[in-house]
């Protein structure tokens, strides 16, 4: 792992731990095993180090959630693959899980060009909900909408499941899928 790398790193692992306001850049630096000088070289200041973090982040998600992705397939078989894609991710990936929420209360300007960067990164999603809305198989909504409808939830829940609150099984798990379909579809599927 380069600097770069062990840097974001250690920042991801005192972010999900202690929040954006809960470490400074010299507990970065003694965690990535650099000094606090090198974390310079490679980001601006707190602020960008955050966002370039949460930008890797995105990518991840989405090179996972989008590895199997068909969109020749039928919308509920993409749809079951792109939940189960999300769930695993975030089970596998609890650091990133827990740091969502902090992400999530960024700055209302940041979260904007948030929004913009995912509108690209997550493009398939976006094809997938105009898809199921030109067929009118989908609920004629917003893709915001639809994508808090359809996936929101799974973030946390596995997040409940991570810290002991709720046991999911793989029953249960089908089931949720079953019900986020449901809230999105326009017609019995």
């Amino acid at each position: 792992m380069n600097k770069r790398e062990a840097i974001l790193q250690a920042t991801l692992h005192l972010l999900a731990h202690k929040g954006f306001h809960g470490f400074s850049i010299k507990q970065v630096a003694d965690l990535a095993g650099v000094a606090a000088g090198t974390v310079y070289l490679y980001f601006n200041d707190r602020e960008d180090l955050i966002l370039q973090l949460d930008a890797q982040i995105m990518e991840q998600v989405a090179q996972h959630i989008f590895a199997d992705h068909d969109p020749r397939r039928p919308l509920f078989d993409q749809f079951h693959q792109l939940c189960m894609s999300f769930w695993r991710f975030f089970k596998q990936n609890p650091e990133i899980l827990l740091s969502k929420n902090q992400f999530d209360h960024l700055p209302p300007d940041v979260l904007r060009n948030r929004h913009a960067d995912a509108k690209t990164i997550f493009y398939p999603l976006i094809t997938f909900f105009e898809s199921g809305r030109a067929d009118a198989s989908l609920k004629n909504l917003p893709n915001e909408v639809l994508f808090s409808l359809a996936f929101e939830h799974f973030f946390a829940l596995a997040r409940n499941a991570m810290i002991g609150l709720i046991d999911i099984d793989d029953v249960m798990l089908e089931d949720i899928v079953l019900a986020s379909w449901d809230a999105i579809t326009a017609v019995e599927s």
